[in-house]
């Protein structure tokens, strides 16, 4: 889909979990309406402070980057797909960018995105792909004394918890803008690769 610079002011992009790939719902038959200005793969590049009105609180404060309209694939572990996890393209079968997966499940180093709040697989919603992204870290930080400017990468359950040092190491996540602590969600800069589709 194309990039879209017009986005409905409607909705929070970090607290989407739709049924339909409009994002809109009959009421009374559940049945998705397949119209409005919505589709899946549009996305849109925003600025700090369209980001920051585009924000559902509760689920932290977005920033400047390129959010995109997914599907979550049906097979993905629900419990990684939370607020600040990484997810990934779909292993297998024809590469469809606009469909996504749990760390776990997808192919990794695809098209990597952060998820922006829990989104029940098969649902649709939006996730970041570049820009400055929150990301969850793990319950144990594997490098003592993780601080800013460390490259973050992540494991099987996609949250951060190998920070290591810049130099010697290609980032597979992006580079940490705040330290890294357990449990937390830090702010990180997305080093990965510009898609189109």
């Amino acid at each position: 889909m194309p990039l879209q610079q017009i986005l409905p002011t409607w909705l929070a992009l970090n607290n989407c979990n739709f049924t339909s790939p409009s994002a809109m719902t009959d009421p009374l038959t559940g049945q998705p309406y397949y119209a409005g200005g919505l589709n899946v793969g549009d996305y849109f590049d925003t600025t700090e402070q369209e980001a920051n009105s585009m924000s559902y609180l509760a689920n932290g404060l977005l920033h400047a980057g390129r959010y995109r309209f997914v599907q979550v694939d049906s097979g993905a572990t629900a419990a990684n797909v939370k607020t600040g996890t990484v997810g990934y393209m779909v292993n297998g079968g024809q590469p469809k960018l606009n469909l996504v997966t749990s760390y776990d499940k997808g192919i990794i180093g695809v098209h990597e995105v952060i998820y922006l709040n829990i989104i029940t697989p098969g649902n649709y919603g939006f996730v970041q792909e570049l820009g400055v992204a929150n990301v969850l870290c793990g319950a144990t930080i594997t490098k003592a004394g993780a601080v800013t400017g460390d490259v973050l990468n992540a494991v099987a359950n996609g949250v951060v918890d190998d920070p290591t040092s810049q130099t010697p190491v290609i980032a597979t996540l992006g580079i940490a803008l705040d330290p890294p602590n357990p449990n937390t969600r830090v702010r990180m800069f997305m080093t990965a690769t510009s898609v189109q589709g």
